[in-house]
């Protein structure tokens, strides 16, 4: 890879999912722009990166919704026909995408960028940190894909320093994974599946693991079998069935074009009474087919709230043997308990039980923030410039709208420790900061947590590209009613996923991608129904290859318009 120039047209942050689809709408729309992609790994992926795989480890999502509307994930060529995909094909799946579209020879590894300052001519300065040090230059235009699993948040327990032991990260496991041969018993903190995930990998190994669950957290994960509801459906499918996506209560669900169906079914008592019954049985579904109830072991890995409150953290079930068989044997034993504080190879809980450890390995989340600096802005930064007291008054504006929306909102789960409060990135569109929505020279792609991944990162990075170029319709004339966009739908996301998702810090997507999806494709000028028909638009689910060809559909619109 050549030295990085002085400056270029479009500058990428991020190697997976969105920055690579970021990346490839941008050049087909603009093949001679200079455009860079700045990746801090070693390699193409993300999440799905080299160094953070391990045996295995797969998707949450399956085959056939994993996949760019673009760049079929052919059974053929990678060899996975059903079910979940293992983390080595994927990785190689968007190698082989960056490698299609002439992104892979325009990536910078190793690259980390550290500082973005506005630059006199209109654009940014940045500077990043390579093996050879700091370099500075400068780019028209700055995306940012830096992903929601890139800051891992590590706890801080007392005596962490004489454990004398691996302590990290499950982002590291795979790094870490040589000097953990050969041991007998490890414990793993976090009730998220990728908690499973390393369990489930150790015992493989050999090992016998504790996994804590804090007693004061969000509780174990909603995690559900392939094929669920008494018919039987893909899970993954499920959630980008139309129809479905009418029961949950969503402030850009209109969009959709069945404004008469939601009123009905959120403002309406009949139709809450619906909608409760809807969530009942999906949830209900999912227990009884866990079989929870059956071993006190199991039960206390039981959800604690109500699927209707779990944003994206939804799971699936992928493992290639019984995860909950190995809890049934003690291979996996269940504290629901916090650590008090370690020592030289024991993790002691607060009730004083010792635990014999020969690894610590925490599942505690990622840091659901931008780790840049920016510099030489405004003091509200990238966000809404308005004062404390200000934003308050827009706080409880836009929560009055939401809560006369969706009252049935208003009945938030009890939790153990309240979230929380703190002002989250409100985005345009989850997108576009408000200051910057004239300039047309820096957006966030992937600044959203959602189970449709692939779909979400190519509608994104076209959105972005079109938004740079000035074709994005329908962006409200004023700031009033800008703000009042960007109010509604970030409020909206704390009042539906707040409590038990990411909706605090992020938009968190389930059933509300599908409408997403509109969303964006209506201000592209693009028809959002994708189906042949009205039976088969509301009943069947939607893949990736219902969003394929997009860009040639726009540049068959503007054709048109000048013939």
């Amino acid at each position: 890879m050549a030295a990085l120039e002085a400056s270029y047209d479009t500058v990428v942050v991020g190697a997976g999912w969105f920055g690579l689809a970021a990346a490839k709408a941008r050049l087909e729309s603009h093949p001679t722009e200079k455009l860079v992609v700045l990746e801090a790994a070693e390699s193409v992926g993300g999440t799905w990166s080299e160094n953070r795989l391990y045996p295995g480890l797969k998707s949450n999502n399956m085959v056939g919704t994993y996949e760019y509307p673009d760049f079929p994930m052919s059974a053929d060529v990678y060899g996975v026909r059903q079910a979940h995909i293992p983390g080595a094909v994927l990785h190689r799946y968007l190698t082989d995408f960056s490698r299609k579209f002439g992104i892979y020879s325009r990536i910078h590894f190793h690259t980390t960028l550290s500082v973005v300052e506005p630059s006199s001519s209109g654009g940014w300065i940045l500077t990043v940190t390579q093996s050879k040090g700091q370099t500075t230059f400068e780019t028209k235009r700055l995306i940012l894909a830096t992903g929601l699993t890139s800051t891992p948040n590590l706890p801080k327990y007392a005596g962490a320093q004489s454990f004398d032991a691996p302590f990290f990260h499950s982002k590291d496991f795979c790094q870490e994974a040589p000097n953990l041969k050969n041991i007998k018993n490890a414990v793993v903190v976090g009730g998220a599946k990728s908690a499973y995930d390393v369990a489930y990998a150790l015992v493989n190994d050999g090992a016998t693991v504790d996994l804590v669950v804090r007693p004061t957290g969000r509780g174990p994960v909603w995690i559900a079998p392939i094929y669920v509801t008494p018919f039987k459906k893909r899970i993954d499918q499920l959630l980008l069935l139309r129809w479905m996506t009418w029961f949950s209560p969503c402030t850009w669900g209109p969009e959709d074009g069945f404004l008469g169906v939601r009123r009905f079914l959120h403002g309406t008592r009949i139709g809450r009474f619906l909608v409760d019954g809807f969530w009942k049985v999906l949830g209900n579904d999912v227990l009884t087919r866990n079989n929870y109830d059956n071993d006190p072991e199991l039960t206390k890995l039981k959800p604690w709230y109500s699927a209707f409150w779990i944003g994206s953290g939804l799971s699936i079930l992928n493992y290639d043997t019984s995860f909950f068989d190995m809890i049934r044997q003690k291979k996996v034993r269940v504290h629901l308990a916090n650590i008090d504080h370690l020592e030289p190879h024991k993790v002691v809980l607060e009730s004083g039980q010792e635990i014999e450890a020969d690894a610590l390995i925490c599942s505690t989340g990622w840091k659901k923030e931008s780790s840049l600096e920016f510099r030489g802005l405004p003091k509200h930064g990238i966000g809404l410039p308005f004062t404390d007291e200000e934003k308050a008054a827009l706080n409880k504006k836009a929560d009055q709208e939401v809560l006369a929306l969706f009252p049935r909102l208003a009945n938030q789960p009890d939790l153990e420790l309240a979230p929380a409060k703190h002002d989250p990135l409100r985005l345009y569109r989850f997108m576009i900061p408000f200051s910057f929505l004239q300039q047309r020279n820096l957006a966030f792609a992937g600044m959203v947590s959602t189970v449709s991944t692939a779909i979400c990162a190519s509608i994104q990075g076209l959105w972005i590209s079109q938004f740079f170029d000035g074709k994005v319709g329908r962006i409200p004339q004023t700031d009033e009613e800008i703000v009042h966009d960007i109010m509604l739908h970030s409020q909206g996301m704390k009042w539906r996923f707040g409590a038990c998702g990411y909706g605090n810090d992020l938009p968190d997507f389930v059933f509300e991608s599908v409408p997403y999806f509109d969303f964006l494709l209506k201000d592209l000028g693009l028809n959002n129904y994708r189906k042949s028909g009205l039976l088969e638009e509301v009943t069947t689910p939607y893949k990736p290859g219902d969003y394929a060809g997009l860009l040639e559909e726009l540049e068959e619109k503007e054709s048109l318009k000048k013939d």
